[in-house]
C-alpha cells in the first residue's frame, strides 16, 4: 500500500468509515475504478446496504427499475435495510451486485 492509501485507511477508521469494492456486471467499483466514477465506495459504518446498491447503480448507469438488485458478500445475501456495521464487513471487502430480471448487462 502506498503512503497515501495508508493514510486514507487510517482516516476511514478514525471516522468509522470503510472502503468497499463492488463487482457489478459492468465492472468493478473501487477507490480507483472506474476512473470517471462520480463517487467512491466509502461509507460510514451506519450506512444502509440499500445506499451502496443505489450508488453502484448510479456509477454504472443501471436504470432498469423492473430489476431486483441484490448485494452479496460471499454467498450471503445482504439485506438492504441493514447497516454495514451489522454485517461486520472489513475495510476493502468485496461485494457483488447481482442483477436479477430484465437486461441489465
Amino acid at each position: 500500500m502506498t503512503e497515501e492509501k495508508n493514510l486514507q485507511h487510517e482516516t476511514h477508521r478514525k471516522h468509522q468509515c470503510l472502503s468497499l469494492r463492488v463487482q457489478t456486471p459492468r465492472g468493478l467499483w473501487s477507490l480507483d475504478q472506474p476512473a470517471e466514477a462520480p463517487r467512491r465506495p466509502v461509507y460510514a459504518l451506519n450506512s444502509k446496504i440499500q445506499q451502496i446498491i443505489n450508488d453502484a447503480r448510479e456509477v454504472f448507469g443501471f436504470v432498469e427499475n423492473g430489476n431486483q438488485y441484490v448485494l452479496l458478500h460471499g454467498d450471503e445475501r445482504l439485506q438492504p435495510e441493514r447497516t454495514i456495521e451489522s454485517y461486520h464487513l472489513k475495510d476493502g471487502a468485496l461485494l457483488v451486485l447481482s442483477v436479477q430480471g430484465g437486461n441489465a448487462v
